[in-house]
């Protein structure tokens, strides 16, 4: 049977083979129909991920829902359609304890050990230019202040609202130099 040309984009944030750029499969009705179950199958367990982070981590969906600003009915959207976006799928990661390459990929171990190492592999994956390797520009003791403000937060420890003050009093910090 002669090949057909196939045009794939990434649909989805939990895609990990095609790297959002357009590939062309030359595939016969067979292979085709395997890629398309395939994919099908991979976007099923991100899905899986997704739904437990939200159902099993650290916060409800409401918590969720404030956390990234958006209302109940778009977390649960995403528990629907798999369609978030790479800066609420990180969010989500920090508020449930959720690795974000877990959640996105499936890979390494589930929960989070390190906020900053959560970020650090935020950044590296979604921007390695970006990417700044652990202690590059801070000492292990600001890495240790934003670990234990971010778990706190995420844990409902510290309001927004502390949050706020607590930014604006470094912020003050900052312009009297």
């Amino acid at each position: 049977m002669p090949g057909r040309s196939l045009q794939v984009s990434c649909f989805y944030p939990g895609q990990r083979n095609y790297d959002s750029q357009n590939l062309n499969l030359h595939c016969c009705e067979k292979t085709m129909e395997e890629f398309k179950l395939a994919a099908m199958s991979t976007h099923e367990d991100f899905l899986n991920r997704l739904k437990e982070a939200i159902k099993d981590g650290d916060a409800k969906q409401v918590r969720i829902a404030e956390y990234c600003d958006i209302s109940e009915q778009a977390v649960a959207r995403w528990k629907r359609t798999g369609q978030i976006s790479k800066e609420n799928l990180f969010a989500l990661s920090e508020i449930s304890g959720y690795r974000y390459l877990w959640i996105k990929d499936g890979t390494g171990e589930k929960r989070i050990s390190s906020f900053n190492d959560n970020r650090n592999e935020y950044l590296q994956s979604e921007n390695p230019r970006a990417f700044l390797p652990d202690g590059a520009d801070r000492p292990g003791e600001m890495h240790a202040l934003i670990d234990s403000i971010q778990k706190a937060h995420s844990n409902g420890l510290l309001t927004d609202q502390a949050i706020s003050h607590l930014t604006s009093f470094i912020r003050a910090l900052i312009s009297r130099r």
